[in-house]
């Protein structure tokens, strides 16, 4: 399937400030030095600060799902699951196909909303094959894409950031749940 094609800069990704900026080559060198300072949350936990676990806990099985933005673009794939590993209570199940795309791409879905949901409906299949309870990504297109997808289908499957889970944040409803009334 094209959409399956390991592309380094996927669609929801592509820079277009080499075409922006070519009028103006201190405005590219500032956004170019900016670029060198930013980092994807996890890559920046490790790579970065050094840190090779967290003290939260987080009862469940859950799965990963490598971003566009993250991994053929940013080659983010082992800091998030390191810090996963040190999290008390939680057991990863690396999902089928968990670098392929979710199908959201931004404005993709919107475009061609048709395959967007045939590709988000692959994503939600795998996180449910898995047998996992939670689906964690650190791209917020991705989680509410594959939430709706999994809801729509009646599946209990959880997504949150996976922001969440490593700051023992998760006492709040997961991803497109309802808050408990109080």
């Amino acid at each position: 399937m094209w959409w399956r094609r390991r592309d380094p800069a996927p669609a929801c990704s592509r820079s277009t400030t080499p075409t922006l900026l070519a009028d103006d080559p201190a405005f590219a060198e500032r956004a170019r030095a900016l670029g060198e300072k930013s980092f994807e949350l996890t890559s920046f936990l490790v790579e970065v600060l050094g840190a090779d676990s967290v003290t939260a806990s987080f009862g469940g099985n859950v799965t990963y799902h490598d971003s566009c933005s993250s991994l053929p673009r940013l080659k983010v794939h082992g800091a998030p699951r390191r810090l996963l590993a040190s999290v008390d209570g939680l057991a990863l199940t690396e999902m089928e196909e968990t670098e392929v795309c979710c199908g959201f791409g931004g404005a993709f879905s919107v475009k061609y909303p048709d395959i967007s949901n045939a590709i988000g409906e692959g994503k939600a299949r795998n996180a449910i094959k898995s047998g996992a309870d939670c689906l964690l990504a650190g791209d917020l297109g991705c989680l509410l894409h594959i939430a709706g997808k999994l809801s729509r289908d009646g599946s209990e499957v959880e997504c949150r950031h996976v922001a969440e889970v490593l700051a023992g944040m998760t006492d709040t409803p997961a991803i497109g749940q309802p808050r408990k009334a109080e």
